[in-house]
């Protein structure tokens, strides 16, 4: 048993894991941010009956996607290097480790993004960035984590 655990540990995919959560961990923390807007904007158009705005809901899952990708860069390659060195599989354990460091480094960075940039401190700004890590550390894992 022994060798197969070595075995395994020598064929684990790390630059896979980590290039897969530097593309996609942010795209898809900010992706989750724009299907959250686009069912308030579906929501109100609805409620309102305008069509207009059943167009920007559609545009603001792509476009929340791709500005997340950017924002979301160097807390989605932190999380990725610490799941790849931990070696994480595609299973309860994994995926919820993956979510916990997806939180962690989504917390530190928007602290840091607010301690350089002189915000005040928000608590209302950790509770969401506590949310979308762990999300899109959750999400991540699932798509991208090997199974064990």
């Amino acid at each position: 048993m022994g060798s197969d655990s070595n075995k395994s540990s020598e064929n684990y995919p790390k630059a896979n894991v980590i290039t897969a959560y530097s593309f996609f961990g942010g795209a898809i923390g900010g992706g989750v941010i724009g299907l959250v807007i686009a069912m308030f904007m579906v929501l109100e158009a609805v409620l309102q009956g305008i069509v207009g705005s059943l167009v920007l809901a559609l545009l603001a899952i792509p476009t929340f996607a791709f500005l997340g990708s950017l924002l979301g860069l160097i807390p989605a390659i932190l999380t990725g290097c610490l799941v790849a060195s931990l070696k994480l599989y595609r299973n309860d354990k994994g995926l919820s480790q993956s979510a916990i460091i997806g939180t962690i480094s989504t917390v530190i960075c928007a602290l840091l993004l607010m301690g350089f940039n002189n915000f005040t401190f928000s608590l209302a700004a950790c509770i969401f960035a506590t949310m979308i890590g762990s999300i899109s550390g959750y999400l991540t894992g699932l798509f991208f984590l090997p199974k064990s």
